[in-house]
Formats: structure tokens, C-alpha cells, sequence
């Protein structure tokens, strides 16, 4: 894997409330984990992003060009899917800049 060299963006996420739905639901969680991650990896990808670490329900994933367009999909994906899980999931995103 080849990651962006330059001015990198970085992208993080992870499903917010997790731990309880683990707790709760373990089964619907492990459909719906194989889901988000499909999704997440999906729109990082057609947004030229990389990703280089998924920690359980948490993603990073690096790009060379601003992660914004790839983040406003991806919530746009997870929030219209039909999530197993009594709740519908919902990631928090947050993104840097940084000079490599």
C-alpha cells in the first residue's frame, strides 16, 4: 500500500454508542459492522482515500486531497441503510491536514 506523500489529510471514524450495542445486540452488531465497513471503505476509496487502519469500529484512512467529500458520503450511506440493530448506526468523522 501506498500511502499520499505532501500535504495528507487523515480521516477518523468510529460508530458512535457501540459498547452498549455490542453489549445488547452482539449479533445484529456483527451484520452491521460488516456493513459500515463496506460502506466507509466504499466512499473512501472513490474519493481517492486510502485506508490504512480499521481498529474494531474505527477507521483511518489517508488522502491526498481534502477528506470531506469522501466523510459527507459516507454519513450520507450510513445514515440511509437499514441497520439491523434497534438503533441506526451513526459514525463520528473528524479529519487533519498534515505536512509529510
Amino acid at each position: 500500500m501506498t500511502l499520499p506523500t505532501g500535504t495528507v489529510t487523515f480521516l477518523f471514524t468510529d460508530i458512535e454508542g457501540s459498547t452498549p450495542l455490542w453489549e445488547r445486540e452482539p449479533e445484529q452488531m456483527r451484520v452491521a459492522l460488516e456493513r459500515h465497513h463496506m460502506l466507509l471503505r466504499a466512499a473512501v476509496e472513490a474519493y481517492g482515500g486510502q485506508v490504512f487502519k480499521v481498529i474494531g469500529d474505527a477507521f483511518q484512512a489517508a488522502f491526498a486531497i481534502p477528506a470531506q467529500a469522501a466523510a459527507l458520503v459516507a454519513q450520507r450511506r450510513l445514515a440511509s441503510e437499514a441497520w439491523p440493530t434497534s438503533v441506526p448506526l451513526r459514525t463520528r468523522p473528524a479529519s487533519t491536514k498534515q505536512q509529510t
